[in-house]
């Protein structure tokens, strides 16, 4: 749920118009096509992978099945640190729409609240 929470959220929608306006070019709909295709490939492999293992329902299970207890452990952390920074994500463009709502409104909140640490 927060890998698609990421997605959804304003990973898609925020962070990917603002690369498109400021870096990219008109061949912008080739890499969507092209994640898009690395996508359906992901899920395939999962399918097959749910397949041979029935129970599973994680890439967790998969490389313990696979690989073992140690690979397996290294792989959950680092899913864990996956969606830690794709929820960051969503936190910075949720936090920027909070602050265009009170803009709206005449309310501004002080620089220390709302920029980065330098």
């Amino acid at each position: 749920m927060l890998g698609i929470g990421a997605i959804i959220g304003t990973g898609i929608f925020v962070l990917t118009g603002v690369a498109a306006a400021d870096y990219a070019g008109p061949a912008l709909i080739l890499s969507f096509i092209i994640a898009g295709l690395a996508c359906t490939f992901a899920a395939l492999c999962y399918s097959e992978f749910a397949s041979m293992i029935p129970e599973a329902g994680s890439a967790y299970t998969y490389s313990y099945v696979a690989f073992g207890e140690v690979i397996a452990w290294i792989l959950g952390w680092d899913m864990v640190l996956e969606y830690g920074l794709a929820s960051s994500a969503v936190a910075s463009g949720w936090s920027g729409y909070f602050q265009s709502l009170l803009h709206g409104f005449g309310i501004s909140l002080p620089t220390a609240f709302t920029s980065a640490f330098d």
